[in-house]
């Protein structure tokens, strides 16, 4: 009997809460009307944003561009020569790697800015290493790799200047 009772007690302490996040949280479709109940026309496809970084193999590494000499040298080579292995490895697993693999992977990992690159439709003849400034329509999509809506402008950044 008194076990009943608790299961009973549990059960409609779950359906109360249930019922209490129904109505507590507002749907995606009530967000988007705004107080007088129209619809609001303005969407997340229509926001203009921009990614700063590195352009490799088709991909946008955003971070800030490297003050000293050495440091850029090196990212530049590994990002030319592993980038693509590296993005791959992290869904193949395999027994015994080899050591110059390894080396890749160490440095990819210890760099104070993990390595994010970001894909988009490249038209715009750019070489690998080169620094962007990307703007484009729209979010950036949650996958592997990531990527980005509609491209509006692309600007090599010359730090010479």
């Amino acid at each position: 009997m008194i076990i009943l009772k608790k299961v009973i007690l549990l059960i409609t302490v779950v359906l109360l809460l249930f019922l209490f996040s129904i109505f507590t949280f507002s749907s995606p479709s009530e967000n988007l009307s705004n107080d007088k109940g129209e619809n609001n026309t303005s969407t997340f496809e229509d926001e203009e944003s921009t990614l700063l970084g590195y352009y490799f193999h088709g991909y946008i590494d955003m971070r800030e561009p490297f003050e000293s000499f050495d440091e850029a040298s090196t990212y530049m080579y590994y990002m030319n020569n592993y980038l693509e292995d590296y993005l791959n490895q992290q869904f193949v697993l395999t027994e015994g790697s080899h050591a110059e693999n390894e080396a890749y992977i160490r440095y990819f990992e210890q760099l104070e800015d993990p390595v994010y690159p970001i894909f988009f439709q490249n038209k715009y003849d750019l070489n690998n290493g080169e620094y962007v400034k990307v703007t484009f329509k729209g979010g950036i999509m949650e996958s592997h790799p990531a990527q980005i809506g509609e491209v509006t402008d692309v600007e090599v950044v010359n730090f010479t200047e």
